[in-house]
């Protein structure tokens, strides 16, 4: 279930007095303490929607150990707002330790302000942060305010931040106000991976080719994949770029006409094979001459010196 953050077991923070046009801060700072208790208990299972805070979220502050929620005790930052003005009250990291994909989500719900006042509270998650909400008259305090939401590694820490402000035009002075902080993972739908469709578009540098003499092929497939090309017996690999294209060289010995194809695969597993193109591999060509004529050569060098007279 969510993680509820009550300001110092009910003690909240006070905003500065101000005396003629003076503003005095209270020494009392904004001291967030885990309340030590769950909403209620639930379990991580394999249907998305499911509320899987307290199986598989973990959360650390400034470098210590990753605890459980119920484990968690995080320290305010001290921040004490003034009119006109937000700061980070409380920060921690958090991170998703099961192999399921999940959403964290932070939010405001079970807030106050007193005597009438009025508040802003937002959330931060990562870089990102959420639209700023104002609290006070007006507003039911039941109601959940989603503060910040993004998707989560397993894994992987994220620092998430919870942010108090007052309007600038708040005349009211020395009230109490509480954020009503809390925070919740949910799992995700899994992400399916389907394997990529055929490559299409196959080109060849040349139609006709000597052995041992390679053919560029080239094509387009799914972006990042890898194409594999095949044909007489020999194949080539390549990668598609962010655009699709790909190419490589395939080198084929045999003699003879070859169909060439090329399939794309991911991790959702291989794709069926392209229209196939064809290349003709023909024999090499010799030099009948060529022994002789070193020959003749050579026994023109030694009769200059007369070896055959020795």
């Amino acid at each position: 279930m969510s993680r509820f953050f009550p300001v110092g077991g009910g003690r909240v923070a006070r905003l500065p007095r101000r005396t003629a046009a003076v503003f005095t801060a209270l020494p009392a700072a904004l001291l967030l303490a885990a309340s030590g208790a769950l909403l209620a208990p639930s379990l991580a299972s394999a249907a998305p929607g499911d509320d899987i805070t307290d199986t598989c979220l973990q959360m650390s502050q400034n470098g210590g150990a990753w605890v459980a929620p119920s484990a968690f005790g995080p320290v305010g930052t001290g921040y004490i707002p003034v009119p006109g003005d937000s700061g980070t009250v409380l920060t921690f990291d958090v991170r998703n330790i099961c192999d399921v994909p999940a959403t964290l989500t932070l939010f405001s719900q079970g807030w106050s302000v007193t005597d009438g006042g009025t508040a802003t509270v937002q959330g931060q998650i990562g870089s990102q942060k959420g639209q700023q909400v104002q609290i006070g008259p007006g507003v039911n305090s039941a109601t959940r305010i989603e503060l910040a939401k993004k998707p989560v590694t397993t894994n992987v820490g994220v620092q998430v931040g919870f942010i108090l402000g007052i309007p600038g035009g708040e005349v009211v002075q020395g009230n109490q106000i509480d954020g009503g902080w809390n925070l919740e993972l949910i799992e995700d739908e899994p992400v399916v991976v389907v394997a990529p469709a055929a490559p299409t578009g196959l080109t060849l540098d040349a139609a006709e080719v000597e052995t041992g003499t390679p053919v560029t092929v080239s094509g387009t497939a799914e972006p990042g994949s890898t194409v594999t090309v095949t044909g007489g017996g020999k194949s080539c690999t390549a990668t598609a770029d962010t655009n699709g294209n790909f190419s490589c060289q395939l080198t084929i010995t045999e003699v003879g006409s070859h169909p060439i194809t090329a399939t794309a695969s991911n991790a959702g597993g291989t794709g069926p094979a392209s229209t196939p193109v064809t290349v003709t591999v023909a024999a090499e060509p010799t030099d009948p001459g060529g022994s002789s004529g070193s020959s003749t050569g050579s026994l023109g060098s030694l009769d200059v010196f007369g070896s055959f007279g020795s």
